[in-house]
């Protein structure tokens, strides 16, 4: 296993599990103030948002990390400083450039997005949330090809620190902002409140730009003493050397915003489709919010292990077929895998179980209905957590063999299932259609991805597979223990009382689960695997023993 990918991963990990957490604390007041309808305001920006920010980044930072990665190995620093300086600059002129484009084409989205007389948002609700947001693109793309030039030189913790300090601003602004203007101003409404939700992204972003800098500061005699160890080679152009990039680079912006993709078709098609089915418009907007939202902030917790694992994996998986280290790569990549389904399989297998107290903790409703809809919002929607992590962790795979393109083309046919999909599916199944188009367009995706790694790289999907089947079994042998308890849970607390009801029948059944899932994979040796001979069953035996 490699350390190097071990290492860089849990720092990135234990960031971004910080980060979602965070993220899911802030959502639990943000929604009490803004409703289900404010929080489907709030998607209707973000998620434009974020495909725009993709573009405006053209996947360049993790573009750099591998860049950099790649000719770090060669000894050519020189070239990775170049193409640095050249990216930086890019990135400012590109970021000035998409926000002008975001802010001018709000209005048009809007009327996309809105349908239905009926609805809570209007057309100019949504085209203002959308131009707040729009500002943080001309500072993140700068933040972010510094973040992926520390990760090209195997530094994550800038990446990490940067990454909370961001979350934690955005989060006070959301927070304290929502609060002042629903509860303390007296014409303050939830438009206004989603606003300034929307725009804290810029003000965070401000925030984490400074961070970076100060550690690029810091380090920049190292970088400089780096600079003048290069080898000596021919002077490369840099204009190969930016299509390079680019050929790295916007392949991974388009596939690391597969969720987002999803998303968007949800956003342009899901109102329409729900009304179409005869939902009212007003409710429609409602589940629209549980859906994209408060599901995502949720299921994302588990996943953004995935999305940490896969940030190191790539640079180092190009780094190993550069110097043809192939027992190197195989091993970093059944890591990766392995690590990914031992953190997403019992996660969500646990989110499904308890759906319903959990939705109650979380996002308690005065309507029953709408608890009930976001219990089972959450039973069905929980199962995308497994797809969205494996899904990528084969897209950094993909694009660390190189055959990013070949990823590309397999996203292509996932939109084309999720849209047919979504037509077929929603106007029978509601919400539940939504949830199933996306499942098999991830499904069609991964087993495609599958199939080329295989290909390219002689790998047997079965000792892949033989690989994850303890944590499977243990996972199930935890879902027996979690049902168990909820039967006898359900003789004595009545969940859907109250919040503090709720939240003691998830604390008892959650923890059921963890010790019995956390004993066996101590027993069985299965974390030593994963992590060293420190979370060995002997080892932790002897610990207890002395103890006693």
């Amino acid at each position: 296993m490699s350390n190097k990918f071990i290492k860089g991963a849990m720092i990135l990990s234990l960031s971004m599990f910080l980060a979602r957490i965070l993220g899911l604390i802030y959502i639990i007041p943000f929604q009490s103030l803004v409703g289900p309808a404010g929080l489907a305001l709030y998607s209707y920006a973000y998620v434009p948002y974020n495909v725009l920010l993709s573009l405006a980044t053209l996947g360049l930072p993790v573009g750099i990390a591998k860049f950099i990665a790649k000719y770090n190995a060669a000894g050519e620093y020189d070239t990775s400083r170049r193409m640095f300086r050249f990216g930086l600059r890019f990135m400012i002129l590109l970021g000035v450039s998409c926000f002008i484009i975001m802010y001018a084409v709000a209005p048009t989205f809007a009327r996309i997005v809105i349908r239905g007389e009926g609805m809570y948002n209007t057309v100019e609700d949504v085209t203002m949330a959308i131009r707040m947001v729009s500002f943080a693109v001309i500072i993140v793309p700068s933040m972010s090809i510094l973040r992926g030039f520390f990760q090209g030189n195997q530094d994550m913790t800038p990446t990490a620190i940067s990454q909370l300090v961001e979350q934690l601003i955005r989060i006070t602004i959301i927070v304290l902002g929502s609060f002042i203007i629903i509860r303390l101003l007296p014409n303050g409404t939830t438009q206004m409140a989603v606003n300034v939700s929307v725009f804290a992204a810029f003000v965070a972003s401000v925030g984490s730009l400074i961070i970076l800098y100060r550690h690029w500061l810091k380090n920049k005699d190292t970088f400089d003493e780096q600079l003048m160890h290069s080898v000596p080679h021919r002077k490369r152009k840099i204009w190969p050397l930016f299509k390079e990039l680019i050929s790295y680079a916007l392949p991974f912006a388009l596939l690391s915003l597969v969720v987002t993709w999803f998303q968007l078709i949800d956003t342009i098609m899901f109102n329409a489709s729900m009304v179409r089915a005869g939902v009212s418009p007003t409710v429609v907007e409602e589940i629209f919010g549980i859906y994209s939202t408060s599901l995502l902030k949720i299921v994302m917790i588990p996943v953004s292990f995935a999305i940490a694992f896969s940030q190191p994996l790539m640079p180092i998986i190009t780094e190993k077929i550069q110097i043809r280290d192939f027992r190197g790569f195989y091993q970093t990549m059944k890591s990766a895998i392995t690590l990914t389904t031992f953190v997403t399989v019992p996660a969500v297998i646990g989110l499904g179980m308890l759906s319903n107290p959990i939705f109650i903790v979380l996002f308690n409703q005065s309507d029953a209905y709408m608890n009930q809809m976001g219990g089972m919002i959450f039973g069905y929607g929980s199962i995308l957590g497994i797809f969205m992590a494996l899904n990528i962790i084969l897209n950094a795979i993909m694009q660390g063999i190189g055959k990013q393109y070949k990823a590309l083309g397999f996203l292509v046919i996932g939109i084309l299932v999720k849209i047919i999909g979504n037509f077929a599916l929603i106007h029978f199944l509601t919400v539940r259609g939504a949830i199933f188009a996306t499942v098999l367009a991830y499904t069609v995706c991964i087993i495609l991805q599958l199939l080329e790694i295989r290909k390219v790289t002689r790998v047997k999907i079965k000792w892949l597979v033989k690989k994850q089947m303890a944590i499977l079994v243990f996972s199930l042998i935890m879902a027996i223990s979690v049902w168990i308890a909820t039967i006898i849970l359900n003789q004595m607390i009545d969940y859907s009382d109250s919040r503090l009801s709720a939240t003691i029948y998830v604390a008892i059944a959650g923890l059921v689960g963890m010790l019995v899932y956390g004993f066996l994979i101590i027993y069985f040796d299965v974390a030593k695997g994963l992590f060293g001979a420190k979370l060995s069953y002997e080892r932790i035996k002897g610990r207890i023993l002395r103890k006693k």
